[in-house]
């Protein structure tokens, strides 16, 4: 009788499972790979080679200087511990530490890069033995970097060591300077820890972001959001860093990163068993330098570049479109020192390589940045609107907005401008300028502009008595051009831009979405006065009290408010026409005490505390998801 039971129930069951929509097909497994760049919460060098491995193409031969990436393997950097060095490496002041707070104590002595130049009383083995000849590269990793020897007083200019056992050798002196400078701003970022990692994470992942600590109540994120919208989905999520992409260490010998892109396809494919990748990076737009590489097409099989239809490559090697380098020499040039075949470990590139290694049929899809959605025109303008309730700006008085880019100069043989960046940044910049322009109602004087922090001032962008701001203003220039008051220019010039100009300038933050070191120290450096330097002017990067930017210069929502009433950054004027004699001149302050203006520089979406703009924000990325999943998206 038992054997009769269970033989109908399992006919009854085969006979359900065969009737119409009643066979419960599984859902088809989708992986979610979530990337961006890794800066950790905590210092540490170990990312620094492989997110420069990344931009290799705009550095021109030398540049770098050493380790695997270029030249030869010659040289320590070495410090003698300051203050910011002392509490991030927990040694004692004037302790002499390399870039991973080891403490040196070998014999070697501790000299300047000076004494390799290839100048009377140098050896010249500098230039001979480890950098290309390229002589901007030679004063960048000398006066780029430098340390006080505590028994001497005597400031020494691109320190090191010649120890061929120093755990420097292998990796580039451009990026070890780089990580001494890495050190100082962890240094005066509160608690010395940086928020980015955290705050994307718990966007993509909410409260089951790894190692943080849960919000009540839970901030919107993709996850869920996803597996809202999608349920007929079976969704696994990882993430990876760029610049931890594969499983090497800074010296490219193996290392299994628990976060790397490689780690997280690995995962998603061998051991999940993903139908489908779809690979989504939180930037508003993609760019060849940063995601997408030298041979990249769209789905419309369309290639990436600053030229529509053409790959990054097809625009170097063109001389005829007016974009990149202008002769033949400059392209061979170009590709002696920059092979192609060196180009490729792009974060697109490498994943796509990656997922086809282990599966050559994965169906992999690249999710559209989610700049090109509307919800990220929305987004701005809720920023924009809890600005002006956190200040109670007035409706009726004068207000500029400048959106922050980030800005990229052409750089090497001007190959960087075929960089699809600049194309794609002017397109949303013009968008987004418009979009936010209507989105506000405002009875006074309003002006929205769009401009780039960086690489638009300076030798990047040299000024002359016809273009006094240069060929781009800059977010900084922007704001010298805004405000009540007097400043001196890039040319030296006192400008006196008198008291009808605007009460309150607003950055915000067109770029950036979670606050790393750009947003919380470089988006700031931008308001100084410009001061006289090496036969040039520049921007004077430290708060108004002349100190460096610090915890204290920071709020909650990582905002930072300045007003300019004529008591801050003095500047010199005056010098370009009598450099001899111009330090006696008295110093102009920034702005006027009449009338002042307040300049306001925004943190971003994932780090305000109301979370203004997110909930848009998240749709927009979800929405470049869901595209992937139902279109292919970028390929």
């Amino acid at each position: 009788m038992r054997k009769k039971t269970i033989l109908l129930l399992s006919l009854a069951t085969l006979l359900f499972l065969t009737l119409p929509g009643c066979n419960p097909t599984p859902p088809k497994k989708i992986g979610v790979l979530f990337g961006n760049v890794g800066t950790p919460d905590n210092y540490s060098p170990d990312w620094v080679a492989q997110f420069f491995e990344i931009m290799f193409d705009i550095f021109p031969p030398g540049f770098l200087a050493g380790g695997s990436l270029e030249g030869g393997t010659c040289y320590t950097y070495i410090h003698y511990a300051n203050a910011a060095e002392s509490l991030i490496c927990d040694v004692p002041e004037g302790t002499l530490i390399d870039v991973f707070c080891n403490e040196y104590t070998g014999n070697y002595p501790v000299h300047s890069l000076i004494d390799h130049w290839p100048l009377p009383g140098g050896d010249g083995g500098f230039e001979t033995d480890c950098f290309a000849a390229f002589e901007p590269a030679m004063y960048v990793n000398t006066f780029g970097d430098s340390t006080i020897d505590p028994a001497t007083g005597k400031t020494l200019y691109g320190p090191h060591i010649d120890d061929p056992d120093g755990t420097g050798l292998g990796i580039a002196d451009f990026l070890e300077t780089v990580s001494f400078a890495q050190m100082d701003l962890y240094s005066r970022i509160p608690d010395q820890t940086l928020p980015f990692r955290e705050q994307l994470l718990k966007w993509w992942y909410g409260n089951d972001a790894p190692g943080y600590t849960p919000d009540t109540p839970e901030l919107k994120n993709i996850k869920d959001r996803l597996e809202e919208l999608m349920p007929e989905y079976d969704f696994v999520f990882r993430h990876g860093w760029d610049a931890y992409g594969e499983n090497i260490d800074p010296y490219g010998d193996p290392y299994p990163w628990d976060d790397s892109h490689e780690t997280a396809i690995t995962e998603l494919i061998e051991d999940e068993k993903v139908d489908m990748l779809v690979v989504a990076f939180p930037n508003p737009f993609h760019t060849n330098l940063k995601q997408s590489g030298d041979e990249w097409y769209d789905s419309n099989g369309q290639g990436v570049s600053a030229i529509a239809g053409k790959t990054y490559r097809q625009c170097v090697e063109d001389t005829t479109d007016g974009v990149g380098p202008g002769t033949e020499d400059e392209v061979n040039t170009f590709r002696a020192n920059k092979p192609w075949e060196k180009h490729w470990k792009h974060p697109f590139p490498l994943i796509k390589h990656l997922a086809e290694t282990l599966d050559p049929t994965i169906d992999i899809r690249f999710a559209r940045g989610y700049g090109e959605f509307e919800e990220y025109d929305r987004a701005l303008s809720e920023m924009l609107n809890y600005t002006i309730d956190k200040y109670s700006i007035p409706p009726d008085s004068a207000l500029k907005v400048i959106l922050l880019e980030h800005g990229y100069d052409e750089l090497y043989l001007g190959a960087a401008a075929c960089d699809s960046y600049h194309r794609k940044n002017r397109e949303l910049a013009d968008r987004l300028i418009n979009s936010i322009a209507g989105s506000i109602s405002w009875s006074g004087r309003f002006e929205v502009v769009s401009a780039p922090y960086g690489y638009a001032e300076g030798t990047d962008d040299p000024v002359s008595q016809d273009e006094p701001f240069g060929k781009i203003m800059s977010v900084g220039e922007h704001i010298d051009d805004a405000i009540n008051g007097t400043y001196v220019n890039a040319l030296g010039e006192i400008i006196d831009n008198g008291l009808t100009n605007f009460d309150t300038v607003i950055v915000l933050n067109s770029y950036f979405h979670s606050d790393d070191t750009d947003v919380l120290y470089e988006t700031r450096e931008v308001m100084g006065n410009n001061n006289y330097f090496q036969d040039l002017y520049e921007r004077d990067t430290t708060d108004a009290d002349g100190t460096d930017y610090n915890a204290d210069d920071i709020d909650q929502d990582y905002y930072t408010v300045r007003v300019m009433d004529g008591t801050g950054w003095p500047g010199v004027h005056g010098c370009m026409e009598d450099p001899d004699n111009c330090t006696g001149n008295a110093p102009v302050f920034k702005g006027t005490p009449q009338k002042p203006t307040q300049v306001i520089i925004c943190g971003t979406f994932l780090g305000n505390s109301v979370s203004a703009g997110r909930d848009n924000f998240t749709e927009a990325e979800v929405k470049a998801i869901m595209e992937a999943i139902g279109t292919g998206g970028e390929q």
